[in-house]
C-alpha cells in the first residue's frame, strides 16, 4: 500500500514538474517571439484564433503557406498574421496616399449629418487592424500574402525582424504593386479563380462582390438609449441618401485611379 502510495505521489509531482516546466517554456517562447519580431510590438496583430474563427475569411492557401515557410501545419501562425499585419500597414499607407479617403473621412465628420465613430470595443477585426488612422473607413479586404513571391516576403520579413517602422517606401511600392494578387479571393486549388464572394451584412443585406476588387468600409455606429432600444435619428433618410452618393461617386473615381473595381460597404 505504502509503495502504492509513493508511486502516486511520484506521479502526480512529475505532472506538476512538467505542466510547470510548459507553462515556463510557453513564455519563454513568447518571449523569443518579441525579441525575435522586433516590429511585433509596434503591430496590430489579431490573435490566432481570432483570425481562424472569423467567418468572412475564406480559405488560406496552406499548400503555398507551408511551401513557403509562412506556417507549420494546418493552422495559422502568428508568424503569418505578423508578416501579413506589416504589408497591411504598406497597404493601408498607399491607398492613402493615392486615394483621398483621409479628406473623405472628414468630409463625414463634418457633414452635420451625425456620423458617429464606433467605440473600440464594438469595432470589427478589420476595424481593429486598420492602420489608417480615420474614423469611418477601413480596408475590408482579407490579405492572402502567400500569393506573393519569396523576395517579397524575404522584404517583409526583414522589415519585421530589423525594422524601426512598419511603414518604408520599398514596401509601400510592393504592396501597390502586388494588392490586386493578395486581395483576391479564390479557391486554393484554383489560382486563376474568377468569381465572386459574400461579405457581412452592409444595410441589411449581404453584398456578392467580385473577387478580384478592393473593398473598403464606412463604418457608422448607431444610437442606443439607455435600455439598449434603437435611436433612430431625425435625418436618417438624408444620412443614407448622402452615403449612397458618396459610394455611387467614389467607387468609380477609386477603380479609375487603382486600375481594379473598387466597393464601398455601407455600415
Amino acid at each position: 500500500m505504502r509503495r502504492y502510495l509513493g508511486f502516486i505521489v511520484i506521479t502526480v509531482l512529475t505532472l506538476v514538474m512538467c505542466w510547470i516546466g510548459q507553462g515556463c517554456k510557453k513564455e519563454e517562447d513568447m518571449e523569443q517571439v518579441h525579441q525575435e519580431y522586433k516590429l511585433a510590438g509596434k503591430l496590430k496583430i489579431p490573435s490566432v484564433e481570432a483570425a481562424e474563427n472569423n467567418q468572412y475569411i475564406y480559405c488560406y492557401n496552406h499548400e503555398l503557406c507551408q511551401d513557403k515557410g509562412l506556417i507549420d501545419g494546418d493552422s495559422l501562425s502568428r508568424y503569418y498574421l505578423c508578416m501579413q499585419a506589416v504589408y497591411r500597414a504598406n497597404l493601408d499607407a498607399y491607398l492613402l496616399e493615392i486615394l483621398d479617403l483621409g479628406a473623405l473621412d472628414d468630409e463625414l465628420k463634418n457633414s452635420g449629418l451625425g456620423f458617429v465613430s464606433k467605440k473600440p470595443a464594438n469595432k470589427n477585426l478589420y476595424e481593429r487592424e486598420s492602420t489608417m488612422g480615420l474614423e469611418f473607413i477601413y480596408l475590408r479586404n482579407n490579405l492572402y500574402i502567400e500569393y506573393l513571391e519569396k523576395d517579397q516576403l524575404k522584404l517583409l520579413e526583414t522589415q519585421l525582424k530589423e525594422g524601426t517602422a512598419a511603414v518604408t517606401d520599398e514596401l509601400k511600392r510592393m504592396a501597390g504593386e502586388t494588392c490586386k494578387e493578395v486581395i483576391r479571393v479564390r479557391n486554393p486549388r484554383n489560382r486563376e479563380d474568377q468569381g465572386s464572394f459574400l461579405y457581412s451584412e452592409a444595410q441589411g443585406r449581404k453584398p456578392r462582390i467580385p473577387n478580384e476588387a478592393l473593398v473598403l468600409q464606412i463604418s457608422n455606429a448607431e444610437r442606443y438609449d439607455a435600455s439598449g432600444n434603437f435611436l433612430p435619428t431625425d435625418n436618417m433618410k438624408e444620412k443614407c441618401e448622402y452615403l449612397d452618393k458618396i459610394k455611387l461617386k467614389k467607387e468609380r473615381e477609386y477603380s479609375g485611379i487603382i486600375g481594379t473595381k473598387v466597393y464601398i460597404l455601407l455600415e
